[in-house]
């Protein structure tokens, strides 16, 4: 894999992280703020795991129970933002 994609991966994470910086000064309902918020950082959370952590390149199973375990921690901690607001 060419350093490139490392760019690339890099670039969405910045975007991702200027994202989420955008979205705070919104008038919008905290639900909506939230729940970008935790999305996005989902999100950053999927790519650093693929790329920077080497998650792609690991035997399917072991990826995919990785992966389970890491969208679970985000409902997880988005039932518990909601429940807070």
């Amino acid at each position: 894999m060419g350093v490139q994609v490392y760019f690339a991966v890099f670039g969405a994470l910045i975007g991702a992280t200027i994202a989420e910086l955008l979205i705070i000064g919104q008038p919008l309902a905290a639900a909506v703020i939230v729940g970008s918020i935790i999305i996005l950082a989902g999100m950053k959370a999927v790519l650093i795991a693929l790329f920077y952590q080497h998650l792609k390149d690991e035997p399917r199973p072991l990826a995919s129970l990785l992966l389970a375990g890491l969208v679970l921690a985000v409902i997880l901690t988005t039932i518990s933002f909601l429940q807070v607001h």
